[in-house]
């Protein structure tokens, strides 16, 4: 009997980890070298661990209550929509480019009940494409916590390999429109996934990862994060693994990055780079914001900035519900500062809260979110992001309002990213 796809691609990674380490089988690649390379993103005491015992480094773990944020305002707010909206989200390449899942902290329990229901949600509501995050430096990044995260997202598109299929190209996507499957593709949000060894993004890329963001908040390998002061830009590594992410395919994402090592990184590649998750910093001035000047390089490069839907991050009000115009305004600055070929949507929804909310109001948190203070009241209110399923359509209709055409709605829900991808993944 054959393999189904899921099954086959742990067969795929070793063989193309044997192609790069003839000597090694893939998991020896990537699980023996852990001594040689940091198996976390900062530094032990800034990596984060949650109520489960998956954790980095156990002994530094901060203790704090575990806070139930599910009923939240924003986690019952309804956004209506036209029927005309919802019919373009259904008829669009609807993709959101950051879907956070973090296994397992961001999920009810390690099982997650939930998540069939929420990818059914989202592809109700029409999209067709999903970045599914299992990891990040910021958590843990530890090979073993990396590969239990997809480990975790394989385990469960398996249950219901008629509903999903991993997406490696335009091909795949079109191929997953085709069959009425959810089109995935994986990301890890940082570069500790690839453990200095810039020939990892050909391992990672043929699992299934479509980008793995440069930085995560703080100063890596690479360059620095988004909330380094110094603001220093791509070291010689970080320029060896942008011209491997361009040789293998893999999208470069500058979201979280520093803004010099975001446009030296822009500078040195040779294909479109993305900001999968941001807001425009002229809208609001906040760390995790974009400047104009990257803004512009991304789109001069051909890339694709995308939306982000955290509240606190677009707005530094701190609301206690996202609303369409305050996501709006992000959208209509950057189309009027680069032209609608260059937005996209890119949610950063977390399907559970509950950890991610009490543990940046640490002070381990804060040190992985250094705003002063600013996150842990965010933190307090349950972090507030809509799904992408509860505020796609009724977003069109603000575009819609304000005279964007169908064509640019169109674009904007993931024609742009479909044209990106298609650039550098084939």
């Amino acid at each position: 009997m054959k393999k189904d796809a899921l099954e086959n691609n742990f067969e795929n990674i070793k063989k193309v980890g044997n192609a790069v380490e003839n000597r090694r089988t893939f998991l020896k690649t990537v699980a023996g070298t852990v001594a040689g390379a940091a198996a976390i993103a900062i530094s032990p005491t800034k990596s984060l661990a949650n109520d489960t015992g998956h954790a980095v480094n156990p002994k530094k773990l901060p203790k704090f209550e575990i806070k139930d944020y599910t009923k939240i305002p924003q986690r019952t707010q309804e956004y209506p929509a036209s029927d005309r909206a919802k019919k373009i989200v259904q008829n669009s390449m609807t993709i959101d480019t950051l879907f956070s899942g973090l296994y397992p902290s961001q999920w009810s329990s390690p099982e997650a009940p939930e998540f069939h229901d929420e990818m059914d949600k989202c592809k109700a509501a029409g999209f067709k494409v999903l970045a599914a995050c299992p990891s990040a430096d910021s958590l843990d990044a530890s090979v073993e916590g990396i590969m239990k995260g997809v480990e975790f997202y394989l385990k469960k598109m398996r249950e219901r390999p008629d509903n999903y299929m991993i997406v490696r190209t335009t091909k795949d996507i079109d191929e997953a429109v085709k069959q009425n499957k959810l089109g995935i593709y994986f990301t890890h949000q940082g570069t500790q996934i690839f453990g200095g060894d810039v020939d990892r993004v050909a391992l990672w890329r043929e699992m299934g990862y479509g980008y793995c963001l440069l930085a995560y908040n703080q100063r890596n390998d690479v360059g620095d994060g988004c909330f380094e002061t110094e603001n220093r830009g791509l070291t010689d590594y970080g320029k060896e693994l942008v011209d491997s992410y361009n040789r293998n395919g893999m999208l470069v994402d500058v979201s979280h990055t520093g803004e010099q090592t975001s446009l030296d990184a822009i500078e040195r590649s040779s294909q479109p780079v993305i900001s999968s998750h941001s807001g425009a910093l002229a809208i609001a001035n906040y760390q995790r914001s974009l400047s104009d000047a990257v803004i512009k390089a991304i789109a001069k490069s051909g890339g694709v900035c995308s939306i982000n839907m955290v509240g606190a991050f677009m707005d530094t009000s701190n609301p206690d519900i996202v609303t369409t115009d305050m996501l709006f305004k992000h959208i209509d600055y950057m189309v009027k500062l680069v032209g609608i070929d260059h937005v996209g949507f890119g949610s950063d929804y977390i399907p559970n809260i509950n950890f991610t909310a009490s543990i940046i109001q640490t002070p381990m948190g804060q040190s992985v979110f250094p705003d002063g203070g600013y996150t842990t009241k965010v933190g307090a209110k349950g972090f507030p992001t809509p799904a992408p399923y509860q505020i796609v359509a009724a977003l069109v209709d603000k575009m819609l309002e304000n005279g964007y055409s169908e064509e640019d709605c169109g674009k904007f829900l993931g024609g742009n990213m479909y044209r990106v991808m298609k650039q550098v993944w084939g």
